[in-house]
């Protein structure tokens, strides 16, 4: 062959080339046409010789393309050679998805899609090695490194169309407990889960993007992008609506479990309150029990989200089908506060205007250069219960001027919460510059405590 010939088809066969100048096949099946008519012009005596190495080259050659290219043409005929990624699924990849479940059912049912696309800068690289998506979710699975050999992980990765318009979506984040992916020599491989919300559907071609970091400074960061096809023919099924409608009463407030909804690596639970009853806040020890190789109880991985009216309370069931026995069991409940969410104060003479309810009584006003810092207290609530009232960050002065509390570089709000055993009360604080304000100083709150149902119950969801 010429070194053009060559050229080409050592540029097909490199892998850091794949994602990015992929030689179409026309031109390297010309490329082999072209050396194999080389060497039919070559003297007699060479000729043996030369049949042999290209006997050897047109077998490494079809070994390279089982690796690399999933369809090779010669002379107008298509063969088919699969890919390694098409035969052979990679073994973290079995390992993530686990024995059964969701991602089991869609990958013995052909529903990955290899990808093997790689995308590398400064030392960087991260290949994704295939996806399973239904469209409306989308599992990607990734292999990243470092020329260092240090772990790097994405730092809020996004999903993108091809005019980079960010697809919206929710992440799943796998609680640090449950079962993550791992380092193995020099790599990390690991899968993502990505929820598009809105009605949005995954387009038939997106961007992977993000900055990618290992765990040192945010100037180390590296943003990397990698392109992704869909393919259509293997859409995996991955969301399933399981029918539930059974209701329970705890102590008047009576909640019903409309429906179950199954996607990867998750059981989501969608609750309602009846009508005249206070919505759900916030549940206490919730759980829900089955029977697998994990353990009894599915930890909580999202939520609870409130969407359309209702309480989605999600569990981490990766290895779930449908059928196996289901319990839900809880100590009570929180319902949600239904009066004005309004606090009044005057810092100057220590005087509590107005409040939520009677249960909110000033604990003290603390005055610095710096700082006024405002405590009240509540009586005692359940030991479980760290966070019970949070202020709007916003305030208006007597005269109706907006002032804002004090926060840190990480713009958190100087607040906090804290048992206070000498008083006997639940104490929360705020933090305000300070200075002379016209009084009172009125402040909207956010969040309140409602009434507290400290009552265990158990429903059978499933036998």
């Amino acid at each position: 062959m010429g070194n053009e010939q060559e050229r080409l088809l050592e540029q097909y066969f490199e892998p850091a080339h794949i994602a990015r100048r992929r030689i179409p096949e026309q031109r390297l099946d010309a490329a082999i046409k072209n050396g194999m008519a080389r060497g039919g012009k070559a003297q007699y005596r060479r000729r043996v010789g030369r049949v042999a190495a290209s006997c050897a080259a047109a077998l490494l050659l079809l070994v390279a393309a089982a690796v690399y290219v999933p369809e090779l043409t010669f002379g107008g005929r298509s063969a088919s050679l699969q890919s390694a990624a098409e035969r052979q699924i990679p073994a973290y990849v079995e390992w993530s998805v686990g024995k059964r479940g969701m991602l089991r059912e869609a990958l013995d049912q052909g529903k990955y899609q290899a990808v093997g696309a790689t995308a590398s800068y400064e030392g960087y690289h991260v290949t994704v090695d295939g996806i399973m998506t239904d469209r409306k979710h989308v599992v990607l699975f990734y292999t990243s490194k470092s020329d260092q050999g240090d772990r790097i992980t994405p730092v809020n990765p996004g999903l993108y169309t091809k005019t980079y318009d960010k697809l919206p979506f929710r992440q799943f984040v796998r609680d640090h407990r449950q079962k993550t992916g791992y380092y193995d020599e020099g790599s990390y491989r690991d899968m993502l889960i990505f929820d598009l919300a809105g009605g949005t559907q995954l387009p038939d071609e997106f961007y992977f993007s993000g900055k990618w970091s290992n765990g040192e400074p945010v100037a180390t960061q590296k943003f990397l992008e990698v392109k992704i096809p869909v393919d259509l023919s293997k859409l995996a099924v991955l969301e399933r609506t399981i029918p539930a409608g059974q209701s329970f009463d705890l102590e008047g407030q009576k909640i019903k479990l409309e429906t179950m909804v199954q996607v990867p690596e998750r059981l989501n639970l969608k609750l309602t309150s009846d009508a005249g009853t206070p919505n759900i806040a916030r549940f206490l020890d919730w759980g829900l029990y089955t029977k697998n190789d994990r353990g009894n109880m599915l930890q909580p991985a999202m939520g609870p989200i409130k969407e359309n009216g209702e309480l989605i309370f999600s569990f981490h069931a990766p290895d779930y089908v449908k059928g196996d026995p289901l319990e839900l069991r809880g100590s009570g409940i929180e319902t949600a506060f239904r009066g004005k969410r309004k606090l009044v104060i005057d810092t100057k003479q220590f005087k509590l205007i107005q409040a939520p309810d009677s249960r909110l009584k000033l604990a003290s006003i603390e005055t610095s250069y710096e700082r006024i810092r405002i405590t009240s207290g509540f009586p005692s609530f359940d030991p479980r219960i760290t966070r019970f009232m949070k202020v709007n960050p916003e305030f208006t002065d007597g005269k109706g001027n907006k002032h804002k509390l004090i926060t840190n570089n990480a713009e958190a709000i100087h607040e906090g919460w804290r048992k206070d055993a000498d008083t006997g009360l639940d104490a929360y604080y705020f933090d305000i510059p300070g200075k002379s304000y016209p009084q009172p100083l009125t402040f909207e709150v956010e969040e309140y405590p409602g009434t507290f149902i400290p009552k265990t119950f158990s429903l059978t969801i499933q036998k």
